[in-house]
């Protein structure tokens, strides 16, 4: 049965945008000063939990496009953060790995990310967290069911 809209649905839609818009602000001035953008920490935290990924794999786990990831690979190869392997299966795949420096700018990166959520969840309590994962994980998939 579909309930029907209520203005404190809109209110709540408007302070979800709302602060997810601020964590993504934050979080992108922070990675600035090391001179990185969000969809580079999404690359290097992925590489740096899960080694060896192909670009495909790669570009699934993270919220980039195919393209998008080609492109930040390129720039990373060039800053000699990433490299890439010919997968000893099937030579047309290359595996991904991060270099010795892409390692120490991802921990650099995602102990960025991790203060903000800190910051982002502190004086909330588990109960809290738990009901707003909870609430999260099914409008995810009321969305995805819209896709």
């Amino acid at each position: 049965m579909k309930q029907p809209s209520s203005p404190h649905g809109t209110q709540t839609w408007l302070a979800t945008v709302r602060a997810y818009n601020l964590c993504e602000t934050v979080v992108s001035r922070r990675l600035a000063e090391i001179h990185l953008r969000v969809g580079d920490l999404e690359v290097l935290a992925t590489l740096a939990t899960r080694p060896g990924l192909s670009q495909r794999e790669l570009a699934a786990r993270c919220f980039i496009t195919k393209s998008g990831v080609s492109m930040l690979l390129t720039q990373m190869a060039e800053r000699g953060l990433v490299t890439r392997d010919t997968d000893a299966e099937d030579a047309r795949t290359k595996r991904l790995t991060l270099t010795p420096a892409g390692m120490a700018l991802a921990q650099q990166a995602m102990k960025i990310q991790s203060e903000v959520v800190q910051a982002m969840v502190a004086g909330t309590s588990e109960a809290e967290l738990s009901i707003i994962g909870r609430v999260m994980e099914r409008v995810s998939a009321q969305l995805e069911a819209l896709l």
